[in-house]
Order: structure tokens, then C-alpha cells, then sequence
């Protein structure tokens, strides 16, 4: 069964097309028409977000171009959003950043930055950049905006050329206080698609520069991740890498949709092609238009049969018409099911299900967010980490939250104990009798999408 959303749950909101760098890798299919002259006005951000709020919008990315090179329409940006509780982030190079921005975004209410991060080599991050002094601006950046108590995680494009690099990058931006080193595959961008040396990853780099974050993450503490996601095939060893499961495709399952500061929507922020424009014809017709994406007519047909092929969406769908020409053609890191050898393990301590049985008392934080859909519920904990809920489940959460009161297993008769286990590690119910150590691995996952045996 394929449940449809009226909205998407999180929006990539491009506020500008300016932007102090001019990265080789940047996905912009604008960068060569416009040359980042396009900006939104403040009245049309306020009625975006406006929008965005009555269509069931949780969360709001704030990106560009750079946002902080329009600083004054970020702010008012960052304002209306809390104002109107949709959750935000920011995705900045961190190079503009100052003390007086960061502590104004601080006050008012932006609590995240996911910033870039280029290579270890000085030279190299000025030659990707196209920016004099970028290395020197992105680490003073970084330790500015952590400084001013705003949480920071770091991002990399990980390549055939940098995979070796990861694990002293990320020691850098751990020493400066980020509390995540992200490190994503590369996916030729819209204008250069043919480029097979700086634009593409094999399989064997894709596997060692996730080796090199875990062994990051080990070393330091800091947490792993990767934006876009690898056939989980690729993986193989799904407790090993469960730190990179993740949620799949968030445009394929759904969840995230992509705005141009000159209101062209695109599903994919990887994408060329628009569905329309928002101020012609709405948020909610634009995203029905790119249904094809969450309908499974783009899944590789490779990947039928496939248990995880819910959670997985057959990789990365720009990737795979990059390399085909299709949409629904393979991935380029696909090596086939029969690899996936080790599950996918959601609940790390079977003692917590017997802690249910037993009558463990259960709550629902005031903070969990709810979108009504046709036929179920979606569930948001925070930020952009969203699930499902059948109606029944939804409708009996919602009242044990608005009541503000606490249940047991033995108060209903609709979730089995491993279900409430399950919603415990995943932090949408929790237990004042309880301290769960919880690693986030997998932070995305909706448990829904996973197979029957590993939830």
C-alpha cells in the first residue's frame, strides 16, 4: 500500500541564489543562467511560510546561495518560522558568519547550522571554492557559530579523490565543536553530468570513506552520518553501517521538497526539472505534480523482492539517471540483494519490551507534532524526523498527549509491546521510569518502512 502525502513534511527553502563561493560540485541548475542574482522578498518569505504552516509543514531549511549574504531576510526568515512553530535549519558555508549574526540567529530561535566543509588541503578547498581565504573563513565559521551556542554539523562531498581525507577532516571539525561529520557521496550535478573524475564514486571509495567515519566516530565521539543515501545493498552489514541507513530517499518517501528563491519547485534539490512555480500555483499542486517520485514508478526493477526496498527506494535516484539516462535506471553503487547479510536491528534491548510488559508507565511529549492525513498519521518528534501512524494509533497518542497523562501496555489493546518499544527508541512516546541510552543510528528510519523482523 502507498500512503500519499498532501504536503511534504520538510522544505528545502532556497532564499537567494547569492553566494560568496563559487564551488565546482554546487548542484544549482541556476548557476549558469543567472549567476545567483535572484533573491525572495521579505513579503513573499512571510507568505511562504505562512503557507507552509497551514499545508502541514514541520520543518524549514533555510539555504541558498548562502544565506547569510542575505542575512536580514534569513533573520525575518528564522522569526516567522518559529513564530508560526514550524521547526528550522540553516545550510551555510559559515564563511560570512560574525558573532553579531550568529548571536542574533541564537535569539531568534535558530538552534542548528549545517555547514560545509571542502577538503584538508588549503589549496584545494580555495581551488573548489573559487573563493582567496575560504579555508581560513569556514573554520573560523564553524567555531563562531558553535561559540554563540548554536548547534553545528558538518558536511562533505565524499569522492573518488577525498575518501582518504575523511577521518582527519572530521577530527578538525570535531576540535572545533561540531557535533557531526556528514559525509555524503557525490551526484553530478544538472550541468555536468558527464564529468566521471570529480563527479563520481565507486563502490570501493563509497565503502572506505564510511569506514573512515566510523572509525571517526570511535576515536572521538562525534556523530556520523550521510545525506544521501547508498543502496542499502551496497552496505551489506546493516548493523555495522546502521549509522547510514537512514530514511532512503526523503523525496521518494515523501518528506522533503525543494523551493528556488524564484518560487520553481524541484522534488530533488539535485533536480533541473520544475514542477511549477509556487507563486502561480500553490504549494500543494506543485508537490501533486511530481507524485511520479513517490508512487515506486522510479524503483529499479533490479531491486524487486527486495525486503528493505521501503526504506531503501533503490538508492539514489539522480545518481541513477545520471549514469542511465532513466529515472528508474540502477544506481551506480547497487550490487544486488543477496548482499544485504546482516539486518537492520531498530531495538538494541529486548529487556525494554519486557519493561513494557511489566507495565512500564508511558507519556507522549508535549513537543510531538501531528499532520493528519486520508487514512493515518504523521508523526513528527522533531526537526525533519517524521514517521506514520494508522488512525487508531495517532487518535490514541494524540489523547493520551493533550491529556497529559500516562498509559501502560495493559491500558489499551493497539500496540503490541514490541511496537511500544520500538516508538520508545525512537523517541516518539517515552518513560520517566526509564533512561534509555539511544545512539541515533539510523535517526531517520521509519520504523513502518522496515521489515516485519527487524522492528
Amino acid at each position: 500500500m502507498i500512503r500519499t502525502y498532501s504536503a511534504p513534511t520538510a522544505i528545502n527553502l532556497e532564499i537567494t541564489e547569492v553566494c560568496n563561493f563559487k564551488c565546482k560540485h554546487c548542484y544549482n541548475p541556476w548557476r549558469a543562467e543567472s549567476l545567483g542574482e535572484v533573491s525572495l522578498e521579505k513579503k513573499k518569505l512571510t507568505e511562504l511560510l505562512n503557507e507552509f504552516k497551514n499545508a502541514g509543514v514541520f520543518h524549514v531549511i533555510f539555504s541558498g546561495g548562502e544565506p547569510l549574504a542575505k542575512f536580514e531576510l534569513l533573520l525575518h526568515g528564522i522569526k516567522t518560522a518559529v513564530n508560526l512553530g514550524l521547526s528550522t535549519s540553516i545550510n551555510s558555508t559559515l564563511s560570512l558568519a560574525t558573532d553579531k549574526k550568529m548571536q542574533k540567529l541564537k535569539e531568534a530561535g535558530a538552534d542548528h547550522i549545517l555547514a560545509s566543509w571542502y577538503d584538508l588541503d588549503k589549496r584545494k578547498t580555495i581551488e573548489i571554492t573559487g573563493t582567496k581565504n575560504s579555508f581560513e573563513a569556514i573554520k573560523k565559521g564553524i567555531k563562531c557559530a558553535v561559540d554563540n551556542g548554536i548547534r553545528v554539523s558538518v558536511n562533505t562531498i565524499c569522492t573518488d579523490q577525498n575518501y582518504g581525507a575523511l577521518y582527519e577532516s572530521g577530527k578538525i571539525v570535531h576540535s572545533l565543536g561540531a557535533t557531526q561529520f556528514i559525509a555524503h557521496r557525490v551526484v553530478p550535478p544538472a550541468y555536468d553530468r558527464k564529468d566521471e573524475r570529480q563527479h563520481r564514486i565507486n563502490k570501493i571509495a563509497s565503502l572506505s570513506g564510511l569506514d573512515e567515519l566510523l572509525r571517526l566516530k570511535k576515536d572521538t565521539g562525534i556523530k556520523v552520518a550521510t545525506l544521501i543515501s547508498y543502496p542499502l545493498c551496497l552496505l551489506g552489514d546493516l548493523d555495522k553501517y546502521a549509522d547510514f541507513v537512514g530514511r532512503g530517499c526523503p523525496t521518494q518517501s515523501g518528506h522533503r521538497f525543494s523551493i528556488n528563491s524564484n518560487g520553481d519547485t524541484h522534488a530533488c534539490v539535485m533536480e533541473d526539472k520544475t514542477y511549477g512555480n509556487i507563486f502561480e500555483s500553490g504549494l500543494r499542486k506543485c508537490f501533486s505534480n511530481s507524485r511520479n517520485w513517490r508512487n515506486k514508478s522510479m524503483y529499479f526493477e533490479g531491486c524487486s523482492g527486495c525486503d528493505y526496498i521501503d526504506l531503501c527506494q533503490t538508492g539514489c535516484r539522480m545518481d541513477a539517471f545520471a549514469a542511465t539516462g532513466e529515472m528508474n535506471g540502477k544506481d551506480p553503487l547497487w550490487v544486488g540483494k543477496e548482499n544485504i547479510t546482516v539486518d537492520f536491528k531498530f531495538i538494541k534491548d529486548k529487556e525494554i519490551i519486557k519493561r513494557v510488559e511489566n507495565g512500564l508507565n508511558l507519556r507522549v511529549d508535549k513537543s510531538i507534532r501531528w499532520r493528519l492525513e486520508k487514512d493515518f498519521y504523521l508523526l513528527n518528534i522533531r526537526w525533519a524526523n517524521t514517521i506514520e501512524v494508522s488512525l487508531e494509533e495517532g487518535d490514541f497518542l494524540k489523547s493520551i498527549q493533550d491529556k497529559s497523562i500516562s498509559f501502560s501496555f495493559y491500558d489499551q489493546d493497539i500496540f503490541s509491546s514490541e511496537r511500544l518499544a520500538l516508538l520508545l527508541f525512537k523517541e516518539a512516546i517515552y518513560s520517566n521510569e526509564l533512561t534509555l541510552e539511544i545512539d541515533r543510528k539510523g535517526v531517520g528510519v521509519d520504523p513502518y518502512k522496515l521489515p516485519k523482523r527487524c522492528q
